[in-house]
Parts: structure tokens; sequence; C-alpha cells
């Protein structure tokens, strides 16, 4: 059992038990969270051909609460089988307050003509139901079959108010108007699984299977512009429906001669889309309109190959390819218009974006201390990024696959145990990163974007400190150095998150932690083409600290005699669907 508080003033409680016996393991955890975050921005654009400017400030709240639950079953019929059923589900609601202060002019004069305030009420209430079954059987310990069968539901249901103001300050009249908007989220999916692994000798090994998701979304949209919620603006109704099936067969063989290792891998995987959008005389009577039905085949090997010196010392040469596919939210063409004066839209004709990925290893193990250098290539086709353009004074954000990229570097991770208290981990990625060009129509807009490449690093350290009376203090640092994005560039960043842990005994622990002790987590972008340049910064979460009490009992480190079905198929990312 646990509960804590945070801050900001959410708080969580929750509990788990678990049973295990020779025939029967189970499990069941009941959770409780209620979250409350705060979000911002500021945004300075220049529309060069109107000779215009708008400064925007954003500020807004977010309170949440859900209730999440989990309880599962399997049950060993014999000594080599499984049978096992897990059921979850999570129920909630909230509120979002966002307000919008815009101030514009003209830029030449850098004068204050005019002022929008726009105040976004929102709340939301989401549901997720998910059920998975499956049946594993073990021929020996190291050879086995598994089949699973996940079936997830996913709905939410948004209602919005925005009131805006519009006020004229050189002639001090104003102008008020008034939306609301009703969008239900309802999305159904079902994957089903073949895993099976079989462990041939002390140095080889084959694992093989098969994946298929079959998923299916509609998202109606639904915008009135009275306060009776009558009037209903035609314009901005939309319906989205996207549908997408998914089938991969993957097999791998690994084996090792003497201090030589190596692993072939490939995938084959079929997938096919089926998106439209309905306006509202399609959805009243109009000709419905046709699926934009597009359909993918493509392979992805993998290639793995070692060798061990002496000494500790050890070699890696890697090749995988790779697949980053659209998220719906990318997909839908329905346009958010939480800001009036920024308008972001989906695009249902993207598509995957695929890379190639080339690593030479060198790791040296000593006894405290652990060093990796790698050195990589890596190219992408497709690159999805999201690109803007501006009508009158208006930004239109989307994304588009904007074109390829080529990127090499160097990452270093070294691992040290100093003075026998402290832990470290330190990452740094130093590489060069181009981006060609693109020129692209999108509503009879033209958007194009210069070919960009330059030279970026980050940096991650983890330090693991014992300090006296049992307490563990952890603290993670990030470092992110600026880097080209398409249309502009993304300013570097910088964070640190604290944490320390006491147990008192068997049974009671208690962990405070800090997230983003300098409150300096945001997102800086400058973007722009030869019609508007945009500076915009925004943040969300905020210095936050937390504290959590937790209290066991009985043995809670229950046996897990069953692969959870999705466990397998996170092994083979390398050379299939890139997981994010």
């Amino acid at each position: 059992m646990q509960a804590g508080a945070d801050s900001r003033g959410g708080y969580n409680a929750g509990g788990n038990i678990n049973y295990s016996s020779g025939k029967l393991d189970a499990y069941a955890s009941l959770n409780y969270r209620s979250h409350k975050r705060e979000n911002g921005g500021k945004t300075y654009t220049q529309y060069f051909g109107r000779d215009s400017y708008q400064l925007q400030h954003s500020d807004g709240k977010r309170e949440h609460s859900n209730l999440f639950a989990r309880a599962g079953l399997t049950w060993h019929p014999t000594a080599k089988d499984d049978i096992y059923v897990n059921l979850s589900g999570m129920f909630g609601g909230g509120d979002n307050k966002t307000t919008i202060v815009a101030n514009s002019g003209t830029l030449s004069l850098m004068d204050v003509a005019s002022r929008r305030t726009r105040i976004t009420d929102g709340k939301n209430e989401p549901r997720m139901y998910n059920f998975e079954g499956g049946y594993t059987h073990r021929f020996a310990d190291n050879h086995f079959i598994d089949l699973s069968v996940n079936h997830n539901i996913w709905g939410m249901e948004n209602k919005t108010s925005y009131d805006q103001t519009v006020e004229n300050l050189l002639n001090g009249t104003a102008a008020d108007t008034y939306q609301f908007q009703k969008n239900k989220v309802n999305n159904r999916s079902t994957e089903v699984k073949l895993d099976y692994e079989n462990k041939l000798s002390e140095n080889a090994r084959i694992e093989a299977g098969y994946s298929g998701r079959f998923s299916n979304d509609e998202s109606p949209v639904f915008t009135y512009t009275d306060k009776a919620h009558t009037q209903i603006d035609a314009q901005l109704f939309n319906r989205f429906i996207y549908k997408q099936d998914t089938h991969a067969l993957y097999g791998t063989y690994s084996g090792r001669i003497n201090k030589f290792g190596y692993q072939v891998g490939l995938r084959a995987e079929y997938w096919r889309t089926k998106t439209r959008s309905f306006d509202w005389a399609q959805e009243n009577g109009g000709t419905a309109p046709a699926y934009t039905d597009k359909d993918f085949f493509s392979l992805f090997p993998s290639l793995f190959l070692s060798y061990s010196m002496n000494g500790g010392h050890e070699l890696q040469v890697n090749y995988t390819r790779r697949l980053r596919r659209p998220w719906g939210g990318q997909l839908n063409s329905f346009s958010n218009i939480t800001d009036s004066t920024n308008i972001s839209f989906g695009n249902p004709d993207l598509t995957p974006e695929y890379s190639n990925a080339y690593e030479l290893n060198y790791i040296k193990n000593w006894e405290a201390h652990t060093l990796s250098v790698s050195a990589y290539y890596r190219t992408t086709e497709d690159v999805i990024e999201r690109i803007s353009y501006n009508v009158g004074n208006i930004m239109y954000t989307t994304s588009e696959n904007v074109a390829s990229s080529n990127s090499a570097g160097l990452e270093i991770i070294g691992k040290n145990r100093l003075f026998k208290k402290l832990d470290l981990t330190t990452t740094l990625n130093l590489f060069y990163y181009k981006l060609d060009g693109f020129n692209y129509t999108i509503n009879n807009q033209t958007i194009t974007g210069q070919a960009d490449e330059n030279f970026s690093w980050n940096a991650r350290m983890t330090a693991n400190y014992m300090l006296p009376w049992g307490i563990t203090m952890q603290a993670t640092g990030r470092y992110d150095a600026r880097r080209i994005v398409a249309q502009g560039h993304r300013k570097a960043s910088y964070s640190l998150d604290l944490g320390l842990r006491k147990s008192f005994d068997e049974h009671w622990s208690l962990s405070i932690s800090g997230r983003d002790i300098l409150d300096s987590r945001r997102w800086h972008t400058v973007t722009g083409d030869g019609n508007f340049s945009r500076d915009a910064e925004n943040w969300h979460g905020g210095r936050t600290i937390s504290a959590t009490l937790t209290y066991s009992f009985g043995n809670m480190k229950a046996k897990r005699t069953t692969k959870k079905p999705s466990e397998n198929m996170n092994n083979y990312n390398g050379y299939g669907e890139e997981m994010e």
C-alpha cells in the first residue's frame, strides 16, 4: 500500500496484493491519483509581408483525477502449461483552463493596435478497458511457445468552451465571440501475438513469431457558436475515421563460436491504413467521402556481430532497419482552435518514416567501471516534422513527410562505482545532423524549408549516493544543445531531478522526489520562412516536490511463472517497429 502528495496539491493512494500457490497465481491493484499541473508559453511572431507582429502569452491549469484498476489470474494446469487472464481499467475526468493574451500591431512602428484575450475552459472524461488472455507451453526451461490476445477500448469525451474578446486599442471598441466544442474519441484495437523461442544449445538460440494488430478510430467533433449550443459551425465540423491493420512475421537466429557472437534477424511487415473525414454536408445526407486507402510492405533485416577479447574488451558491429509510424493525432485533419490565431491540424496523407542504422561499438569492463563507445551513422527517409505557414495573421501548423536526413555521431557511456557509496552513469552523445530542403503546397499555400545541418550534443548523468542513516539519494541531470528542426532550430535546454528514499524496516519506506528542481524544463523553438518568423517558448509541469509513503506486508516478491505477452516483441524493435 502507498500514499503520497506533492507541492502542487496533487495526491495519490493505492494498494497491491499478490497470491501465489502451486496451481494458481493472482494479483490485483487499485490506485487513485489526483494531479494538478500548470503550463504556459510566450510566442513572438513577425509577419513580414504584412508589416505586422503578435506578442502572445499563455497560462494554463490542469486538474485531473483518475482511478486505475488491474487484476490478473494465472492457472498452471500442468508443470509445463500456463493459462493467464489480465484485466485493467481506467476511469476519471478533469478540467483544463487556459488564458491567452495577444497584443498585435505594426511591425515597423512596434505599436499595440489590438489585444485579443481568449479563455479556454475544458472538461474531459477518459475511459479505458483492456482484456488480455494467453496460453504458454514450455517444452523445456528455454523452449516455449506463447499465444496471447489483447483487446483494448479507449474513449474520451471532451467539452470545451472558448470565450474571446478582441479590443481595438486605437478607437476603444471591443467585440466578443463564443464557441463550444464537443469531441468524442472512440478507439478499439485488438492484438494477436504468437511467440516461439528455443535454446538449441549453449551457443545457439532461435526465436520466431507473428504479430497482428487491428485498430479502428472514430472521432466526431461538433462546434457551436451560441451558449445554448444550438447553432452549429458547419465549417468546423469533422468526423475522422482511421483504420489500420498490421501483420508481421519475424525470426532471429543467434549463436556463438568461441569468442565470436552473432545474431541475424528478419521482420516482414504488411500494413494497410484507411482514413476518411466527413464534413457537415457529407455527414447530413451528402455523398460520403471516399477512403484514403494505402498499403505497405517492408522487410526489416538486422545483424549483430560481437567479438570478445582478453582483458574484458569487446567489439560489436550492428545494422538495423526501423520504421516510425505517424500516430492518430498526426493523421486527424481536425483543426485545434484553442488559439484562434495559431491553429493546428493533422495530415491524413502522412506515411511512415524509415531509417537504417549502422553502429560500431567498443566495450571495456573493469571490476567497478564500464566504458562503452559507439560510433553510428543513420539515414532516414520521409522524416515526419511539424511545419508552419501563415495566411493573413493566422498561423497554421501540421505534420509532413518533409525530406530525408542523415546523422553521424559518437555515444560514450560510462558506469562507475566510486568510494563504495557513489554510482555514476554518464552518457555523452556527440552528433552531426543534416536535414534536406523541401517545398510543399498545402491548402494552396507553399511551404519551404532550406537544407540545414549542424553539430549538436546532449549529456545525461545519473548519480546514486548512499547517505548516512540508510538514505539513498538519486540525482539526474540532462543537457540538450541547440539542434535543427524543420524551418528552424530548437534552443539548448537543461533539467535536474532529485530523489531521496529511506527504508525504516522491512515494511515501511518513504520516498521524496523533486522534479525539475531548477524550473528549467522548457521548449524554446525558433522557426520561419520568407513570410514569417516565430520565437516560441513553452513549458508544462514546472518544479514539483512529492512524497510517497509505502507499506509492504507478506511476500511481495511472488514468482512470475509466465512470460509477459508483450515482453518478447520489445526484443525485436531493432529491426521492426520503433517504439517511443
